[in-house]
């Protein structure tokens, strides 16, 4: 076998494994930006939660003052 033989089978393993390394780093990053989704939905979704977590019920505590609900719907047209 000829020194050129062993020149490119040389070259084959060095651009198959640059190959690999490629494949294997855009995998890992392919994670890393679902993990970084998952975490920016799951603080979005919290941040939703707790805008509208204070809300009350239509009675309201003084009888005087209608609830927010009555107010549109208590005018007489």
């Amino acid at each position: 076998m000829s020194l050129f033989f062993y020149g490119i089978c040389i070259l084959g393993a060095v651009l198959g494994g640059l190959v690999l390394l490629v494949l294997y780093s855009l995998l890992v990053m392919a994670q890393r930006g679902d993990e970084c989704l998952d975490r920016l939905e799951l603080e979005m979704l919290n941040n939703y939660n707790a805008a509208s977590a204070p809300t009350k019920s239509e009675k309201s505590e003084n009888r005087g003052v209608p609830a927010t609900s009555n107010l549109f719907h208590s005018r007489i047209n």
